[in-house]
């Protein structure tokens, strides 16, 4: 197989559990792996289950120290960036990502976990402030072992504990963007021969990577931020048989959200009706925004034209007036403690989780500030002809001689910008028993509990531009509103696109909790050595979940009825495990079987409209409540090997095909007269994904070592609702693609060790690659589907780093990386505002690089 296929170096499992580093067993092998998928410490080639990971030193060598950079690490792995702040980020695993909407009433198919806890929310986590030990990830649906049930997989980031002896380590870097960073660790050492501690502290900044033509500094430009933050690490030894861990962390981050570029406007072409079988389905139809800029102009003078900032390709520099900073503020503890009580093992871990977000300003159209003609009720007839309107108000009339001499006005406008304040709490509580290594039976069983809540409070303002002529519902001078005078006043209407400037604020409350009891047991009739295995896994979830939506418009809910209808609460429940098969062939040959159930909970759109069309009258005529979605359920069925030769060439495979039913899918519900579609979300979808992943490394010499994936996964949509025309539910399947859902990701690196004396150097080459994949996968209410797509994209790194330098008798470290060497452009997030009538596209960063400087005392 061509030479390269993958990164099987480590494993997903929950956190270091007393997992010592692995040890090169065989003098100029490959590294063996230690893994603790099932809660203890096995061998990753006699493990039966597809996992990834890369160890610290890797990481260090990479500079991959947050959620973005997952991406280079697995097959069938993808990382997408967020819009609004600089944590969130939308991340999938074999074809299955985490909801790009970021509002508190879902749950995400993929569960991060810092620690072995899991972050319920993207969007709160930072891990820049810890010493990553290993990240890890495991693809898949995760049933029985893992804090929250999930369907495409988890990711997990293990930090290091506190080291038995006393010492200082200081990192400093530089890089371009005008890019600094410095971080200190304190390790205290054994304290009176029951204690370790490590304390950390960092700051790290960056100027954007867009200039902005309306701020003067650079370090506000989009892309910039300053992070802070600090960590406090501590072990203590109860008893010869009880460890007590406490982790203890925050982090803020200031930064200006990534630039959203214009990519599309609509230009007025109609969208004609869908044909499936016998139904008709309407297409969304955008507003004509590229006629409107054609007229408007922009009041920031070096900013240009306003269409001059349509682009689909990257522009350096951008008009972005509305662009303010986003502030995020995490902390967490973790309290674990351990207790060995002879041949089976009892683990506590408690922990709470807090997250702050506030955003002063989101700038979404990359204009500067938008002038032209507005719309207003006591403006509509500005401008007409005076014979039009005395047939309106009567010959003579004063009414009818004033609107004839007054003219549109204009008015100061953004096409969109949003700000958001909004906060999340977390608490969890598990309990493990874990037993033993040895024996034909291992088993763990276990407890968990997570209860969260949160607020949001997101105000949007936006122009919502209208053809005035259009004889349609959204037409002002239709027949409906004028009858017989309606040609008249359009053939003298002075002005035909006006922007109707309009305000929308969405507030919530949200929250629930969750209980799981699990079991998980492996058999091997030969003996814990024995060649065959069979594991069953099992596991009973209990969800709630409680919304309180206070606003979603112009005003808050006042209305009895109203606020009746945004308050709801419900439950699910369900089963979940897998079973496995396992038969070591040989010392060098692992074969599994695998069938795993997954679960998603259900839960609440919280933009979902609670008012409706009828299609008969196209008139708002009925109030629908707060409708809750139901759980997602998933089959997945894998068969893979893991080989290893002569400890130089490591080789694993898995195939797989996952069923996936009940999808939570999201149907627009339209309103007339408005400025947008509502949304409501419906169990009507099903997805079958079939794949397969290669990962290899190779030990070519004591010189060489070579890595790399392959991935691919296949997705068949077979079930997708869609609205006709008549306003009954039927199958669109057929033209839905799977957003944030590359079929293709594939990786290769060289790492080359580099004599050096008493030193030692170490040059890695690496390349990843993602195929091209749609954001929005409904065509008939995303008419930018293809403007805010994101193509394949192959980036390419590299860094040297020299260890073991002697510096005045401190041991120093010195790493220069780049990243994106050919400064390749590739959209990284695009967002289609469908009615509104334009798409908008985030590029993900430019060429970087970039030296640090690690000194060890």
């Amino acid at each position: 197989m061509a030479l390269l296929t993958g990164v099987a170096i480590a494993a997903i499992g929950t956190p270091a559990y007393a997992q010592d580093k692995p040890a090169d067993t065989t003098e100029g092998g490959l590294v063996e792996i230690t893994v603790t998928a099932n809660k203890r410490s096995e061998n990753l080639q006699q493990t039966p289950v597809a996992i990834s990971a890369i160890p610290s030193e890797q990481l260090e060598l990479r500079q991959l120290n947050e959620v973005k950079d997952l991406g280079s690490i697995a097959p069938n792995v993808a990382v997408n960036g967020g819009t609004t702040n600089a944590t969130a980020a939308v991340i999938t695993i074999r074809g299955i990502p985490t909801a790009a909407d970021e509002t508190q009433g879902y749950d995400s198919p993929i569960g991060v976990y810092l620690d072995g806890v899991y972050l319920a929310r993207s969007s709160a986590a930072s891990f820049d402030v810890a010493d990553i030990e290993r990240v890890e990830v495991l693809r898949g649906p995760q049933g029985t072992l893992f804090g929250r049930n999930t369907t495409g997989g988890a990711v997990n980031f293990v930090t290091k504990a506190p080291e038995n002896e006393l010492g200082v380590r200081v990192k400093a870097g530089l890089g371009n963007f005008g890019m600094w960073q410095v971080k200190g660790t304190l390790e205290t050492g054994t304290i009176g021969d029951v204690m370790r501690m490590s304390i950390t502290g960092m700051h790290k900044q960056r100027n954007g990577t867009v200039n902005n033509l309306l701020q003067p500094k650079d370090s506000l430009d989009p892309g910039g931020y300053k992070i802070d933050g600090f960590r406090i690490a501590a072990e203590l030894d109860l008893a010869d048989n009880i460890k007590l861990t406490n982790i203890f962390d925050w982090t803020r981050i200031k930064g200006v959200p990534p630039a959203n570029q214009l990519s599309a406007v609509g230009n007025g072409t109609f969208r004609p009706n869908v044909t499936f079988g016998t139904a008709q389905v309407a297409q969304v139809q955008p507003a004509n925004v590229a006629a409107y800029l054609a007229t408007a102009s922009v009041l920031q003078t070096q900013c240009g034209t306003p269409l001059s900032s349509v682009s689909l390709t990257r522009l350096d520099s951008m008009c972005l007036d509305q662009a303010g900073l986003s502030t995020d503020k995490i902390w967490g503890n973790l309290t674990r403690i351990e207790a060995d009580m002879g041949g089976v093992k009892l683990r506590s871990s408690t922990a709470l989780r807090r997250w702050r977000n506030k955003i002063e300003g989101s700038d979404l159209d990359g204009l500067g500030t938008l002038r032209g003609p507005v719309l207003t009720s006591a403006t509509t007839l500005n401008g007409m002809p005076l014979a039009t309107l005395e047939m309106l108000f009567g010959v003579g009339s004063p009414t009818a001689a004033f609107l004839a001499g007054s003219s549109v006005p204009n008015g100061n406008m953004s096409l969109f910008q949003a700000n958001n304040d909004r906060e999340q709490d977390q608490f969890s509580q598990e309990f493990e028993l874990v037993s033993d290594t040895d024996g034909d039976f291992q088993w763990v069983i276990g407890a968990f509990y997570f209860k969260e809540s949160g607020r949001e409070v997101n105000p949007q303002n936006f122009a919502f531009i209208l053809d005035t002529n259009d004889q349609g519902p959204l037409g002002v001078f239709n027949p409906t509103n004028f009858g017989g005078l309606a040609p008249l006043l359009v053939a003298g209407n002075p002005v035909r696109y006006r922007a109707s400037v309009q305000s929308s604020t969405l507030g919530y409350t949200a929250g629930g909790d969750s209980k799981a009891l699990y079991a998980q047991g492996t058999y091997r009739p030969g003996g814990k050595d024995g060649a065959l295995g069979i594991t069953l896994g099992l596991r009973y979830t209990w969800d709630h979940k409680w919304v309180k939506r206070f606003q979603n418009g112009t005003t808050a809910y006042t209305n009895p009825t109203d606020i009746a209808l945004n308050s709801r609460e419900v439950n699910f429940s369900a089963p979940t495990g897998n079973l496995s098969i396992d038969y070591r062939a040989s010392e060098d040959v692992n074969l599994y079987a695998r069938i795993a159930r997954g679960y998603r909970s259900g839960g609440y759109n919280l933009r979902q409209s609670t008012q409706k069309d009828n299609p008969a009258t196209l008139l708002i005529d009925e109030t629908v409540p707060l409708l809750p979605f139901n759980e997602e359920k998933i089959w997945s069925y894998e068969v893979g090997a893991k080989m290893e030769f002569a400890r130089r060439f490591r080789l694993n495979m898995a195939f797989f095909y996952n069923k996936y039913s009940d999808l939570q899918a999201t149907i627009p519900i339209p309103i007339s007269g408005g400025g947008s579609f509502g949304t409501q979300v419906v169990n009507a979808g099903a997805i079958d994904y079939i794949g397969f992943e290669v990962e290899a490394m190779a030990k070519v010499n004591d010189i060489i070592t070579l890595d790399g994936s392959v991935g691919y996964t296949h997705k068949n949509v077979k079930q997708f609702p869609g609205t006709d025309t008549l306003g009954n539910t039927i199958n669109i399947a057929s033209v839905i693609t799977p957003g944030n859902s590359p079929d293709w990701t594939a990786s290769a690196g060289v790492n080359v060790k580099v004599p050096m004396g008493s030193a030692d150097g170490t040059f890695r080459l690496g390349w990843s690659y993602v195929s091209e994949q749609v954001m929005f996968g409904n065509p008939m209410t995303a008419p930018f589907q293809a403007e805010t797509a994101a193509g394949s994209r192959s980036l390419l790194d590299a860094q040297f780093r020299i260890d073991g330098i002697s510096i005045g008798g401190v041991k120093a470290g010195l790493t220069i990386w780049g990243k994106n060497l050919t400064d390749k452009e590739y959209v990284s997030r695009g967002v289609d505002f469908g009615q509104l009538g334009f798409g908008s596209v985030i590029y993900g960063d430019p060429r970087t690089f970039g030296a640090t400087l690690d000194l060890n005392f």
